[in-house]
């Protein structure tokens, strides 16, 4: 036998219990109360499901809001989503690939305390990325290949300058190391290596758009 004594501010009186009582839930079961509504404090379901994938993907604050502009600009009707799948964007990836002018591998021999380090490093050809702009039936009316003198008048005389990297090359090519944008992978760390074409005017070449700058490698931390 058991016996079950209660705080006396209860006033209930003790409970005894066989051995085939003690244990059992003399209440009712009642059925669990069902939340209509579990994606609070959220205004709406959809933006639960948001904040779910922004975590799990650990978007940042650029990501999130690129994201969310698309999405509103889909869902106003202003532009359209073809793709329904990662598969779709896997093939939309190889499609694009195939039209660009690829990165081609090379080892990178470096001496260092008597020891031959190499390095593996991707890099497009820059011949190859010239002859593509080349073809671009949109650029190709802005190129300027005319030779062209610039002279200032300075009171005297005059003198020559150069406003134009054109006039100083025929064909000429502007490669940087991109310092303000460190990029990495695991341990690996590199600063991409971009190339302009000069040829094309100040207001292309020096862009974001097409014809602007493009990454034609890394230049990486050892």
């Amino acid at each position: 036998e058991f016996r079950t004594e209660y705080h006396p501010s209860t006033s209930r009186k003790p409970l005894h219990q066989a051995f085939n009582e003690f244990g059992i839930d003399a209440h009712p079961k009642e059925q669990c109360p069902v939340d209509k509504e579990p994606w609070h404090p959220f205004c709406s379901h959809s933006d639960f499901k948001f904040a779910e994938i922004a975590l799990d993907a650990a978007l940042n604050k650029s990501h999130i809001n690129r994201l969310l502009s698309l999405i509103g600009r889909i869902s106003r009707g202003e532009t359209q989503m073809m793709l329904k799948s990662d598969s779709d964007l896997q093939k939309a990836w190889e499609h694009a690939v195939n039209q660009a002018t690829p990165f081609k591998k090379h080892n990178i021999s470096v001496p260092y305390k008597q020891e031959e380090w190499v390095y593996e490093s991707h890099v497009l050809p820059l011949w190859e990325w010239a002859l593509y702009l080349l073809e671009n039936p949109v650029l190709t009316p802005h190129f300027v290949w005319d030779a062209q003198c610039m002279h200032k008048h300075n009171r005297t005389e005059f003198e020559h300058f150069y406003n134009e990297f054109w006039i100083a090359a025929p064909f000429c090519f502007i490669l940087y190391a991109d310092k303000m944008r460190l990029s990495s992978h695991g341990t690996a760390k590199a600063y991409p290596f971009v190339v302009r074409c000069a040829n094309l005017p100040v207001g292309i070449w020096n862009g974001e758009g097409i014809g602007g700058g493009h990454v034609v490698g890394w230049l990486p931390i050892i």
